[in-house]
């Protein structure tokens, strides 16, 4: 079975992550296949790119039973943050307008590559959460960057700190998502965003990307890089996996 799922219909240009028995966990391979997808897309120059997630979920984040499976997992976490870095950066570089669209959970890094797109849809039952704390980790997959720059730092401390479920109300109102619909509504709801965004010129979205990213995500590269050293540090201490260990015992 394909993880990444992609196709390429009237100007939009889409890719599934297709891990739907993990909602969508993001493997080493899961992610390799992201990146290729991305670079694809961009090769197409579609005016819009959609990701999504299969089986009703958006992303759980990481994998977490092939963390606590690796016999070296600062090594394992270290290279999935370094494809998912270019990832985000594709995404964030791209002149097409890129919509996520968050159903079930946006857990983690899940989180984050939502974070990254330029719009965001959701239904109303998908919970988000950092979790990152949960295990002993700092963010990655740019949550630590987006987030307090969209929110502000008293509520992206919380978010991290407290590591608490935030409800789609919650999301919209703090300006992480653009529309919230029922699920059935979905798709319709989809189709209607991207007909109002093509009624208008496109050809100015490069340079507005370019501005929004000098605006809000100066920077951005450098901190990808820093959250990966984090990130991998604290995988290679022997508590790491004693706590995902613990994790998994209480789902």
């Amino acid at each position: 079975m394909d993880v990444v799922l992609e196709s390429y219909n009237d100007e939009v240009y889409t890719i599934t992550l297709n891990r739907p028995e993990k909602k969508n966990a993001m493997d080493f391979d899961l992610l390799k296949g992201l990146y290729d997808a991305m670079q694809r897309a961009n090769a197409k120059e579609p005016p819009f790119i959609v990701i999504r997630g299969s089986g009703k979920a958006f992303c759980s984040g990481g994998d977490l039973m092939a963390f606590k499976d690796a016999e070296d997992a600062e090594a394992l976490i270290d290279a999935e943050a370094a494809v998912l870095n270019e990832s985000i950066k594709l995404i964030r570089g791209t002149a097409a307008i890129v919509i996520a669209v968050v159903e079930g959970v946006a857990v983690g890094a899940g989180f984050g590559l939502s974070l990254a797109c330029d719009l965001s849809i959701a239904t109303k039952k998908t919970i988000m959460n950092m979790a990152y704390r949960r295990i002993g980790l700092t963010p990655d997959g740019g949550g630590s960057i987006f987030l307090p720059r969209l929110i502000g730092a008293k509520r992206f401390n919380e978010m991290y700190l407290f590591s608490r479920n935030i409800n789609m109300e919650q999301a919209q109102e703090m300006g992480l998502v653009n529309i919230v619909c029922e699920e059935q509504e979905l798709e319709a709801k989809l189709d209607e965003m991207i007909i109002s965004l093509k009624a208008l010129p496109m050809e100015t979205i490069k340079n507005f990307k370019d501005l929004v990213n000098n605006a809000l995500f100066f920077g951005l590269a450098n901190h990808l890089d820093k959250e990966r050293f984090y990130v991998a540090e604290f995988a290679s201490k022997p508590l790491f996996k004693e706590r995902i260990e613990g994790f998994l015992r209480k789902k």
